[in-house]
């Protein structure tokens, strides 16, 4: 018996130093194994690869342009280029101080509904549409333009339906503005949204031995305004024929300032000459207080020389003594401007103040004032980059000699992607 239990543990010493002789699988074998695996699968996904792109090629025809295939620029869903598509809403409750006036006062109302379209055509070229819904009216086209890069002598081009770069409220849209409206020389001279007009215009950054950055613009439209614009007449096919010149200058890390030179000219009638000239002057100041201020001063200033309009407009005055009767020549020259300063005082809060003063185009023997003058005070919550509050308080002393105190309270919300964020 003894012998017997000798033998058992002689034989289990011996086993296990046999299984101890015989090493595991290293973990460098493993990695060889998983790298192998690893090979075969891409050689699956090329294969996969290659016979996908046969059938494509297939389906598009042998013209099928290689710069075309699916990328970050130029994403795709099938042979299909996916556009940005983003809606921007505009609601305003609006008390006005007058009775008689337009049917938007003393209400809320869904002033706007933005549709924004845009994307890339090709490596070349981008299309950008906006179409607008409002309560009073149908769908209107605001814009619809093809953007050209890289033209000779690194020139851009559009081609279309846009906003022209007059100044510096022309170019951007309502959801762009420091304030609820438009200053008042814009509404008047331009269209209560400014202007948006067909034609072509190029563009091209001026390389100059200067601290300052220059760009400049020219451009063809079709004749006529925006809705209730006076500047010109209402006649489409005698074109306007504009310019700006943008200069930049960087005064030191935080602060920069932009001045901008404008000249429009045109027709008020349908005659050929072009006896209309608006000319502009802009200027942009801002400074960076920290991360989260910024101060901003901003002003334009136009003037329109209108003097044909007037010749042939005269206004008989009779002295009540002699009984003599004289004729008073209106002079068409008027001018009107704006200055703004806004202050922003977080992430999430600005506060600024508008000061506008503009005369009228209009017959002035018809008002007793000579210029509309509007004290403009607002404040701005930025709920985030896709929603906005703005509460606004406006005083306009009119032509009419009457005074108009307008009450503003707006919110413009955002979705989907679009060129024109909330900033």
């Amino acid at each position: 018996m003894r012998k017997l239990l000798v033998l058992i543990l002689c034989a289990g010493c011996f086993m296990s130093s046999k299984a101890q002789a015989e090493p595991a699988p290293t973990l460098e074998l493993r990695m060889n194994e998983l790298t192998q695996m690893v090979k075969e699968l891409k050689g699956v996904v090329e294969q996969q690869q290659q016979e996908i792109n046969l059938l494509r090629q297939s389906k598009e025809g042998p013209l099928a342009s290689p710069a075309l295939e699916p990328s970050a620029t130029f994403p795709r869903y099938g042979t299909k280029v996916l556009p940005e598509i983003g809606a921007v809403a505009d609601v305003a409750l609006r008390l006005d101080s007058p009775k008689t006036d337009e049917e938007g006062a003393d209400r809320v109302q869904v002033r706007e509904v933005e549709l924004v379209l845009g994307g890339n055509v090709d490596p070349y070229s981008r299309l950008d549409s906006t179409v607008a819904f409002t309560e009073e009216s149908t769908a209107e086209l605001e814009e619809a333009y093809l953007t050209r890069f890289e033209l000779p002598f690194d020139v851009t081009a559009r081609i279309g339906r846009f906003k022209p770069k007059i100044g510096k409220v022309l170019p951007v849209h309502r959801d762009s503005l420091d304030t609820v409206d438009d200053p008042l020389v814009i509404q008047h001279y331009f269209g209560a949204e400014g202007m948006s007009k067909s034609g072509v215009d190029f563009t091209k950054l001026l390389d100059l031995p200067l601290p300052t950055v220059h760009q400049v613009t020219l451009g063809v439209l079709e004749g006529g305004n925006g809705e209730g614009g006076t500047a010109f007449g209402e006649i489409k096919r005698r074109p306007t024929i504009y310019g700006h010149l943008k200069n930049y200058l960087d005064i030191s890390d935080a602060t920069n300032l932009e001045i901008g030179l404008s000249d429009a000219i045109g027709s008020r009638d349908a005659d050929a000459s072009f006896e209309i000239n608006v000319f502009g002057l802009d200027a942009t100041l801002i400074h960076q207080l920290n991360a989260n201020q910024t101060l901003k001063f901003q002003g334009e200033l136009f003037n329109i020389d209108r003097s044909e309009s007037f010749i042939d407009i005269t206004d008989d005055i009779t002295d009540d003594i002699t009984g003599d009767v004289t004729q008073q020549d209106i002079d068409g020259n008027v001018w009107g401007g704006y200055g703004l300063a806004d202050f922003r005082m977080s992430s999430q809060w600005a506060t600024g103040f508008r000061f506008d003063y503009v005369e009228h185009v209009d017959n002035p023997l018809e008002n007793p004032d000579k210029a509309e003058i509007g004290y403009t005070g607002y404040l701005t919550f930025y709920q985030s980059e896709f929603a906005r509050w703005r509460v606004q308080l406006s005083h306009v002393d009119l032509v009419t000699g009457e005074d108009d105190n307008r009450v503003f309270l707006q919110g413009t919300f955002a979705i989907g992607e679009h060129k024109h964020k909330l900033q």
